[in-house]
Formats: structure tokens, C-alpha cells, sequence
């Protein structure tokens, strides 16, 4: 029998299964963590690895700093590994499943913290390249944290989203589609980011359609 996590999964992460609430999203997350691995990887998800392949073209140089916001146990990062980069921190709000993440020694720094409009405990300019994947759901992360994630992301280097398609063209089912684009619009009118990719990802969760983006930060 299928689990209520593989509910989430196989429903492509959808507003009626969902938590309504951030600290709802974290529990989940802590709960799913010892299975996640396993369960995605059965009902397709596909997300990490088009994101790594939407991305070694815009960064060739494999000593770039990464980090991988909401890392959960480690999927991005071990498809970073295949690739050839090596210096990966990650960030998570699940403990359960940033002890994964210890476990599979992946990461060089961990951060446990959620993603909002509040300061995270990153320097300025930090990284090369900040990716972040599957975490632009429901009562998780949205586009309010595009500030923060340009502030810890150095000048010339990029940010690469990759999420579920319908969160970012249906704004009346899930509260992204417009805002989404007008908040990326804004950014690019303060002179924050370019848009330089928008990739169609077909398959990126079973039978739901994603998209990449890439912005070159400014």
C-alpha cells in the first residue's frame, strides 16, 4: 500500500494533499525523510537531474561554490558530484533530513533554517551558484525569498530554480503564476538579475511538466 507520502508524489506536490502551514511542510519533511529517497525515485522525479543538466552549460568551471537551498536528503547534490563539482553547502528546514544528509557526506557546511524574507546565516556574495529544486510549493518557499537568494549569490554567478510547471502558470490554484513573473520582472528592473534560460523540463515529476530558470545575478 502506497504511503500518505507517496500521496504528495505521485499528486505532483498538489495544494489539496499539501500542508497548509510552513511548520506543517517541516513536519512532513522530517517524517517522509528515512523513505523520500526511495519514493521519488518510484514515481519519477526527475528534477535534480534535468536541473544539473540545465546547468553545466552556464557553469563549466567545477571548482564553483554551490549551494543547494532546501537540500533535503541530498539528491541535487549527489547529481552535482556526477557532474564533477565538489564544493556544495547545503541548507534544509527538515533535521531528519539534513541527518541524512550527514550521512551521505555530500555537503561541505549544513544550515538548518527555513527560507523566507528573513536573513539567512550567509555572508554576502557567497556562493557561485545557488540552486534550488522542488522546494517552490505550498506553505514552503516563494517568491518573497528572491531577494535573499540573490543577496547570498555572488555577482555574476547564478541562481537555477527548477520547479512544477503548474505552480508557475496557474496563480489562481496555487498563488504563484503572476506574482511569480512580476516578482521576477521586478528584480530584473532593480538591476537585480538577467534572465538568461527559462527550460521546459518534460517529465520533471511523473507526469507532471517543470521549468528551469536561470538568472545571472547582477
Amino acid at each position: 500500500m502506497a504511503s500518505s507520502f507517496l500521496l504528495h508524489a505521485d499528486k505532483g506536490c498538489d495544494k489539496d494533499t499539501w500542508p497548509d502551514t510552513l511548520q506543517g511542510t517541516r513536519q512532513l519533511y522530517d517524517n517522509w525523510a528515512k523513505t523520500y529517497d526511495p519514493e521519488l525515485k518510484q514515481h519519477g522525479y526527475n528534477g535534480p537531474t534535468a536541473t544539473v543538466k540545465a546547468l553545466v552549460k552556464w557553469v563549466p568551471d567545477k571548482t564553483a561554490r554551490f549551494m543547494d537551498i532546501a537540500c533535503g536528503t541530498g539528491l541535487i547534490g549527489e547529481e552535482l558530484l556526477k557532474a564533477g563539482y565538489s564544493s556544495i553547502d547545503g541548507l534544509d528546514m527538515s533535521t531528519e533530513s539534513i541527518k541524512i544528509c550527514k550521512e551521505k557526506n555530500i555537503y561541505g557546511r549544513l544550515v538548518c533554517s527555513e527560507v523566507t524574507t528573513n536573513r539567512l546565516d550567509i555572508d554576502n556574495d557567497t556562493y557561485d551558484v545557488t540552486v534550488c529544486v522542488g522546494c517552490f510549493v505550498p506553505h514552503h518557499m516563494n517568491e518573497e525569498c528572491f531577494p535573499e537568494l540573490a543577496r547570498i549569490t555572488k555577482p555574476g554567478g547564478f541562481l537555477v530554480i527548477t520547479m512544477k510547471q503548474a505552480y508557475f502558470d496557474t496563480s489562481e490554484d496555487y498563488n504563484y503564476g503572476g506574482k511569480f513573473e512580476a516578482a521576477i520582472q521586478s528584480m530584473v528592473q532593480q538591476g537585480k538579475w538577467e534572465v538568461v534560460a527559462r527550460d521546459h523540463v518534460e517529465g520533471y515529476f511523473g507526469e507532471h511538466d517543470g521549468v528551469t530558470l536561470v538568472f545571472k545575478i547582477m
